[in-house]
């Protein structure tokens, strides 16, 4: 399998993925933060920012980029960064069969770029890279009240194969539901 962990990728002649490097922990912290906070602080007793600090820290980035699976990336738009995307190739879970799946791990874009077709833009990249690299299915963990992307992946095809419960003290208990979906290739 090619390593594109280090190149730009173009989706389309607007959106972008550029590798994230160690160097650049600052802007991807800052970035999480502004983007993260304005969506999920309700979820939190601390409006999400020691969640945010925990995994964009440099520690905690830097053990994320020297997984030989993992992919991640910024977004960028027009020489902008909007987002991250973070997946896991030949990641399986417990309860699925196959053993080549990527997990995507993270996708977050900016609350400005909701509504313009960038998170299907994205997927529809991932799901050929998936078919590309022998991948049989791509799963991912989503929270069962965050309908905004509940919905988008069930329109993408994404079925629900498994419900677990977060167990973070940071976190309001009502909000701690989650889902497992899986797409297949």
């Amino acid at each position: 399998m090619k390593n594109i962990n280090k190149e730009i990728i173009s989706i389309s002649d607007q959106l972008k993925l550029k590798p994230v490097t160690n160097k650049e922990q600052p802007l991807l912290l800052q970035l999480m933060m502004d983007i993260y906070r304005p969506v999920y602080q309700h979820m939190w007793f601390d409006d999400g920012s020691g969640y945010v600090h925990s995994l964009f820290n440099p520690s905690h980035l830097a053990l994320e980029l020297n997984d030989a699976d993992a992919r991640y990336y910024f977004v960028t738009s027009e020489n902008k960064t909007i987002g991250i995307l973070r997946f896991l190739l030949n990641h399986s879970t417990k309860s699925l069969t196959e053993q080549n799946t990527i997990k995507l791990h993270r996708i977050y874009l900016a609350p400005i770029t909701h509504g313009k077709g960038f998170g299907r833009m994205i997927m529809n990249w991932l799901q050929q890279f998936a078919q590309n690299n022998q991948q049989e299915s791509i799963w991912l963990e989503c929270m069962d009240t965050q309908l905004t992307a509940y919905n988008f992946y069930k329109r993408l095809g994404f079925e629900i194969f498994e419900t677990f419960t977060l167990e973070s003290p940071t976190m309001r208990q009502e909000y701690r539901g989650m889902v497992r979906m899986k797409l297949d290739i």
